[in-house]
């Protein structure tokens, strides 16, 4: 009977593991479920726009290419237009992110079972961050970047195929414009290197891939100017990105080590080839030197917000080479797996772990079932745990609208939390919606005063904390100066505007 159980398992081992994966980290995703101002929350709202009929760019400040915003609304529309079913995507999202890893790992001639204890060891904890941030647009263009190196390792060697991974690049672009311009260069650098000894080759392949890139991105492009977007989506995608970078630069000087690994390698592949006298031809050297070529580009991922979230992102890439170089340590003192001890230690973790995530999605379990702040599927909100204090918040809030719009006013949040609001109400304000500096394009900040300058009949609810330090107390100051405080509701200052 146990030979058959191990026989069935090793028969359908994928399978096996993408659901060990799965218990290793979904319940982690669901644990992050408290409502609140998150990226999270950005994304999901534009998303749920956009189901709702509002337009990316011309009608919404949209600072990436479009691509995670349909596939989300795609799977939203058949699941359920809520935060659970958001939850539901990032899982699958995450999933199958680890099984590429997986794979990649398996055609570098890591067994499945160490693959598995690599990832789970190493690449779920690092990840973290990520998952708490759930599904967006980074994460699935870090997917399509891993799909990209998965296709280009065969079996025994490493190749470039023009159609493929000019669609490939397209995919990522189109998810997220500077990762898909970083992924560009990774794979122009890896193919340099690969076909080094044949120029022709190398000439042939790029043209040939970045053609496939740029025809598959320009059907996209032309659709967005069918529909009249493409004028704002230039200034929000790329004109904006330089005041962006000027307002949102930080750096987590802590994770930052991170950053070294691909320079660590480097340092190792010359001690390497110098002791031992180890050709480029030699198989650790080609598969480092492969991963070096998207490894150094990935790190410009952390531009400009070298936070916690966006390291991890750059050293994704990074990571997954430290589980094949673990794998090339390990697999020379592969008897230490045959200890005991070691046995018990990892079959420990992996339990521990599974029971941990089995926890979390029991207690998301019963927040749903205790209905802490929804009740039924086709809210929202269905799925997302909130504190009394920001029910109380919202009800008065939401309130305070609907009576002014009753009168044929209109009501605006120039906030961070304005769309906490405006996903409840079904509504949008475009720029004053996720009023940070560097998401509204050119001269923004300019745009936005004017904006508010053309306003009439209108309130504007405005409060002193900034809770991502990312909003501009210049359009705050020109607010409290130019116009009549008539009032506070829950934490807000309500000015009028004639």
């Amino acid at each position: 009977m146990k030979e058959k159980i191990k026989e069935h398992i090793k028969k359908h081992k994928i399978i096996y593991s993408a659901l060990l994966l799965l218990f290793c980290f979904s319940g982690v995703i669901l644990s992050f479920n408290k409502l609140g101002v998150s990226d999270e929350l950005f994304t999901f709202a534009n998303v749920y726009k956009l189901h709702n009929g509002v337009q990316l760019y011309s009608q919404n400040n949209i600072i990436d290419t479009p691509l995670f915003f349909y596939l989300a609304n795609a799977f939203l529309s058949v699941v359920g237009m809520n935060f659970f079913a958001y939850k539901l995507f990032a899982i699958i999202l995450f999933e199958i992110i680890f099984l590429l890893i997986l794979n990649i790992l398996r055609k570098l001639k890591v067994p499945t079972l160490r693959a598995i204890v690599y990832i789970s060891l190493i690449i779920l904890p690092f990840a973290k961050t990520l998952y708490a941030n759930g599904a967006n647009y980074n994460v699935l263009a870090l997917l399509f970047w891993l799909l990209g190196m998965y296709l280009i390792i065969k079996k025994d060697k490493l190749e470039v195929k023009a159609i493929q991974q000019g669609i490939v690049a397209a995919l990522v672009f189109a998810t997220k414009q500077n990762i898909g311009i970083y992924y560009l260069i990774g794979l122009s650098l890896f193919t340099i290197y690969n076909y080094r000894k044949e120029i022709k080759t190398i000439i042939k392949k790029l043209f040939s891939t970045y053609v496939v890139f740029l025809l598959a991105t320009a059907i996209w492009v032309v659709a967005l100017a069918i529909q009249g977007q493409f004028k704002d989506f230039i200034n929000y995608c790329f004109l904006g990105l330089g005041e962006f970078a000027k307002n949102n630069a930080s750096i987590s000087w802590t994770y930052l080590f991170y950053y070294l690994i691909p320079f660590l390698t480097i340092i190792g592949l010359i001690i390497a080839k110098r002791k031992f006298q180890l050709t480029l031809e030699n198989e650790i050297i080609n598969v480092s030197i492969f991963f070096l070529c998207f490894m150094l580009p990935s790190l410009l991922i952390g531009y400009p917000i070298f936070n916690v979230y966006h390291i991890e992102l750059a050293s994704l890439i990074s990571v997954v080479y430290c589980t094949y170089l673990v794998e090339q340590l390990v697999s020379r003192m592969i008897e230490i797996f045959n200890i005991k001890i070691i046995k018990y230690i990892l079959v420990g973790y992996f339990v521990i772990f599974i029971a941990i995530n089995i926890y979390y999605i029991c207690s998301f379990v019963g927040i749903i079932l205790n209905k802490n702040y929804t009740t039924t599927y086709d809210n929202p909100y269905f799925g997302m745990n909130s504190s009394t204090e920001l029910n109380d918040k919202m009800s008065q809030v939401l309130n305070f609208i609907k009576l002014k719009e009753e009168n044929n006013q209109k009501v605006v949040i120039f906030s961070t939390e304005a769309n906490l609001y405006q996903i409840a109400l079904k509504q949008n304000n475009q720029d004053f919606d996720l009023p940070f500096l560097g998401n509204w394009g050119y001269q923004g900040e300019e745009r936005v005063l004017n904006k508010i300058k053309n306003l009439k009949d209108t309130f504007i609810l405005i409060n002193d904390e900034d809770l991502l330090e990312q909003e501009s107390s210049k359009i705050k100051d020109s607010i409290k100066s130019n116009y009549n405080k008539t009032g506070e509701i829950a934490d807000f200052d309500i000015y009028y505007i004639k």
